[in-house]
C-alpha cells in the first residue's frame, strides 16, 4: 500500500497494515483505534520534533527518535535515515510513501546493509518482505550476510539465507 501523498502513517500493532492520513486529529484517532502498540509516524517532522508515537495504555506516548526534517529530502534518503534510526514503524512509513527498499545512500551502500548493521531484525524482514535485494552490495563488495558474519549475528545470517543471500 502506498501512502505518498499522506504526511501521517499510522500503523497496525501487527504491522500488517499501514494507513495515510492528512490529518493529524484523525490519525490519532485511527492509532488509538487500532490499540496497544500501533504507530502513528509524522513522515514530516521537523528536526529534532518527536516523529513517532505509540499508543500505550489509551493514549499516544512519544517514540524517542527525533525528527530529521524529512520534508527537505528524498523518500529513498529518509528510507535510509529511518533505518539508521532502527524503528521498524518509522521504516515501514517511508516504505508506505514509496521508498524503493533497494536504495543506496550517497557511498553505495544498499538499505539492508545499514538493517543489518543496525542488527534489527524486524527492519530486515520488512525490507525482505517489500523486495529488497538480499544479495546487494556496497562499493566495496560487502554484502548483508558478510556483515551479519562480521558482526556475529547468527539470527539475522539465517534470516538472510533464508531469503535466498548467499556468500
Amino acid at each position: 500500500m502506498t501512502t505518498s501523498a499522506q504526511r501521517f502513517c499510522i500503523r497496525s500493532p501487527d504491522g500488517r497494515m499501514i494507513v495515510g492520513f492528512d490529518d493529524l486529529n484523525a490519525a490519532g484517532a485511527v492509532a488509538l483505534d487500532y490499540g496497544e502498540g500501533a504507530h502513528l509516524v509524522d513522515t514530516n517532522a521537523q528536526a529534532y520534533h518527536p516523529i513517532a508515537q505509540e499508543a500505550s495504555n489509551g493514549e499516544l506516548v512519544y517514540v524517542q527518535i527525533g525528527g530529521w526534517g524529512a520534508a527537505k529530502f528524498s523518500v529513498e534518503w529518509n528510507l535510509i535515515e529511518s533505518i539508521k534510526k532502527g524503528h521498524v514503524a518509522i521504516v515501514h512509513a517511508f516504505l508506505a510513501k514509496g521508498a524503493d527498499p533497494n536504495t543506496k545512500d550517497d557511498n553505495g551502500a544498499p538499505a539492508m546493509l545499514w538493517a543489518v548493521a543496525r542488527g534489527k531484525a524486524d527492519v530486515v524482514e520488512l525490507l525482505i518482505t517489500h523486495g529488497a535485494d538480499v544479495n546487494a552490495r556496497d562499493a566495496e563488495g560487502t554484502s548483508a550476510l558478510d556483515r551479519a558474519l562480521e558482526r556475529n549475528k547468527p539470527a539475522l545470517v539465517e534470516l538472510l539465507q533464508r531469503a535466498g543471500s548467499t556468500p
